[in-house]
């Protein structure tokens, strides 16, 4: 089983879509009160808890509502669906996740090619553009007026964030985990 959390419906739906034509049976739940999910027969459940526009404490609440709710059926993968440029509650709702799976540490993949993302050193990119100089950045409810998604994240979170970057990436597997287990030690 795999659980997400997704921050709004168009998220939620579109990585429920992605699974789904990868031959998983996923399904997306935009409410889920009074829901016994371990009665829903599928690979893959999502949960939209319509955080992106709330309070940070209100989307805090929501993500680990919804986390805890994905708990009890043994997902072996928890995803946090944000924004794909990172609008809204992202360094809170990590935070959220992360507090109620009680863990400490977490991997953020940012880049998406297929929709015109690009991150390259930390720096976000929109269809070429940096993420300051795209659409996004005259967002009325969240402009975006930075580039570099480790301060994005970073002014939302207590934990420490690190950058993997693409020449750790190349290396492989023995490189990554590497990096990783250093991120980890120094309390990340």
């Amino acid at each position: 089983m795999i659980g997400i959390v997704a921050d709004d419906v168009t998220g939620a739906n579109d990585i429920g879509l992605m699974y789904a034509k990868h031959g998983y049976k996923a399904e997306v739940f935009t409410n889920y009160d009074g829901l016994d999910l371990s009665t829903v027969k599928a690979d893959v459940i999502v949960l939209d808890t319509n955080s992106r526009t709330d309070e940070l404490q209100k989307a805090y609440a929501k993500v680990v509502d919804a986390t805890r709710r994905l708990l009890p059926l043994n997902c072996h993968l928890l995803t946090k669906k944000t924004c794909s440029v990172f609008r809204g509650n992202v360094g809170m709702e990590f935070d959220a996740m992360l507090d109620a799976a009680e863990e400490e540490f977490a991997a953020v993949i940012a880049a998406f090619p297929k929709n015109g993302r690009i991150t390259k050193d930390g720096l976000h990119y929109v269809h070429g553009k940096l993420l300051s100089e795209s659409e996004f950045s005259h967002d009325p409810l969240h402009p975006m007026k930075k580039d570099d998604l480790r301060e994005i994240v970073a002014e939302q979170t207590t934990r420490p964030v690190y950058l993997l970057n693409y020449r750790t990436i190349a290396k492989g597997v023995a490189a990554i985990r590497g990096e990783v287990e250093k991120f980890r030690h120094c309390g990340g």
